[in-house]
């Protein structure tokens, strides 16, 4: 019977030492948990910023394209320089044409063109030679 006793004893002390472990475990596996959730949600928003980045550098690089096309039109042997076009988006293009020998136009072309596209912070350059 004292043997009993003395069991009984001992289990209640090993349940009262057990107290508070499965906190703990909670605590630490949600840690874990809110720990891979803040890492992934951080890739996600880092991930839509570049393709809005992206998308806002095809519109300025489309701008720039417009510029280049309305140069075109006036593409002789006289200097052309736009104003600071807006179109219809809030994207904006200046366009730039000089003769052959003058800036950076090299002697082979006739006629160089020089766009910039803006838009949002994006800003796309393209330059042709005619």
């Amino acid at each position: 019977m004292k043997k009993i006793l003395i069991a009984k004893k001992i289990v209640k002390k090993n349940e009262t030492s057990q107290r508070g472990v499965a906190i703990f475990l909670a605590v630490v596996i949600l840690t874990l948990f809110m720990s891979v959730a803040l890492g992934v949600s951080t890739l996600l928003v880092s991930q839509i910023r570049i393709m809005r980045d992206l998308g806002n550098s095809v519109v300025s690089f489309y701008a720039s394209e417009s510029g280049i096309e309305e140069a075109l039109k006036f593409a002789s042997n006289e200097s052309y320089d736009s104003s600071i076009v807006t179109l219809s988006n809030g994207a904006t293009y200046k366009a730039v044409g000089v003769s052959a020998g003058v800036g950076n136009c090299s002697g082979t072309a006739h006629y160089c063109i020089k766009s910039v596209g803006m838009y949002k912070g994006s800003r796309r350059v393209i330059e042709i030679q005619l």
